[in-house]
C-alpha cells in the first residue's frame, strides 16, 4: 500500500502520471522513480515510504528546475492530505478559529513562490521542508488571530479593527485583471490545440483521446489498439510533440503579427520573470510570450529532438 499522502492515487495511475511528466519535461529522475528506482543510485526502493518520499522530492526538484504547472499539480495531489492532517492536528491544541483550507492554500502558495529554496539532498527532503512550511504558516495565522482577539477586547466604539478576512481593493482589481488575461490565453490554447490535433494521424488522435480524455490506462489503450505498450507510448509522445511544435509556430506567427508596422520592437522593460505587481501595460511582454512555456522536446530515450 502506498504512503498515506499517496493513498488517494493507486500505484498504476501514479506511475502513468510520472511517465507523462517525464515525457513532458525530460526529467530523468521522474522516469527512474516511475520505474521503481532511486533517482540517483538506481537502486530499487526498499519500502513504500521511500518510494513516497522520493516521488515528492523528485517532483519538487523538477518543478524547481522547470516551473511546469503539471508537475506542481501532481505534487499538490500527493501531499494535500498529509499537510491538511498536520494543520488539523496543530489547530486542535488552540482555541482560535482558523480555516484549515486557508492555511493549506497559503502553504502551497509559499511552495509555489519559493521553489529555489528547496534542496533535494535526501529522500525525505520535501516531506521535511514541506512540513516546516506548514508549521511556520500555521504560526503566522495564529499570530494574526491573536492580534485580532486583542483588538476585540478593546472598546469597539473607540477602535474598529480591520476585517483581515476581506481582500484589499487593489488585490481584487489585480486578480480580476489577471483572470481576464488567463481566460483569453486559455481560449487561445484550446483553439490552437484543436487545430493541430486535427492534423494528427488517425492512430495518434485515437490514442491521445483514449489516454488524455477518456482516462484509459496505457496498458488498456495499447490492447484496444492492438499495439505493444512501448509503441503506444511512442505514438502518444510523437502526437504531443507535433501538437506542441505546431502551437509554438502558430504563437510565433501571432507574435510577429503583433509587432507595430513601423518595424520598431514594442517597448519592454524588466526581467523575463513574472509581472511585477502594479506594472503598466507597456512593461509587459507580448501576449503569447507571457502565457506560453516552451516545452523541451525529447524522445523516449531522453535525447533532444
Amino acid at each position: 500500500m502506498m504512503h498515506s499522502s499517496h493513498s488517494a492515487m493507486d500505484a498504476e495511475t501514479l506511475t502513468g502520471r510520472l511517465y507523462e511528466l517525464w515525457e513532458r519535461t525530460g526529467d530523468a529522475a521522474l522516469r527512474r522513480v516511475a520505474e521503481g528506482r532511486q533517482p540517483h543510485t538506481l537502486v530499487p526502493f526498499g519500502h513504500e515510504q521511500e518510494r513516497s518520499d522520493w516521488t515528492s522530492t523528485s517532483l519538487m526538484d523538477c518543478y524547481k528546475n522547470t516551473g511546469d504547472a503539471a508537475v506542481f499539480a501532481l505534487l499538490y495531489e500527493l501531499n494535500r492530505a498529509s499537510f491538511l492532517h498536520a494543520i488539523h492536528c496543530g489547530l486542535r491544541r488552540v482555541h482560535y478559529q482558523v480555516d484549515e483550507q486557508d492555511v493549506l492554500q497559503e502553504v502551497f502558495l509559499n511552495i509555489y513562490r519559493y521553489p529555489h529554496r528547496f534542496l533535494a539532498d535526501r529522500p525525505d527532503a520535501f516531506r521535511g521542508w514541506g512540513h516546516r512550511i506548514v508549521r511556520n504558516t500555521l504560526l503566522k495565522f495564529l499570530k494574526g488571530q491573536s492580534r485580532l482577539a486583542r483588538f476585540h477586547e478593546m472598546n469597539e466604539e473607540v477602535l474598529q479593527p480591520e476585517d483581515v478576512r476581506t481582500r484589499r481593493p487593489d488585490r481584487v482589481a489585480s486578480e480580476a485583471e489577471s483572470a481576464s488575461v488567463v481566460n483569453h490565453a486559455y481560449v487561445l490554447y484550446l483553439q490552437l490545440y484543436w487545430i493541430h490535433f486535427r492534423q494528427l494521424s488517425p492512430k495518434e488522435r485515437v490514442a491521445l483521446t483514449m489516454v488524455e480524455i477518456d482516462g484509459v490506462s496505457y496498458r488498456d489503450a495499447a490492447a484496444a489498439l492492438g499495439i505493444r505498450l512501448e509503441n503506444l507510448k511512442m505514438v502518444i509522445f510523437r502526437g504531443r510533440r507535433k501538437i506542441f511544435r505546431g502551437m509554438e509556430r502558430s504563437l510565433e506567427t501571432i507574435d510577429q503579427a503583433s509587432v507595430p508596422s513601423s518595424g520598431a520592437p514594442p517597448r519592454r522593460t524588466g526581467s523575463a520573470g513574472p509581472m511585477r505587481r502594479g506594472a503598466m501595460p507597456a512593461d509587459r511582454p507580448s501576449f503569447a510570450q507571457s502565457h506560453v512555456r516552451r516545452l523541451p522536446c525529447r524522445d523516449s530515450a531522453g535525447r533532444d529532438c
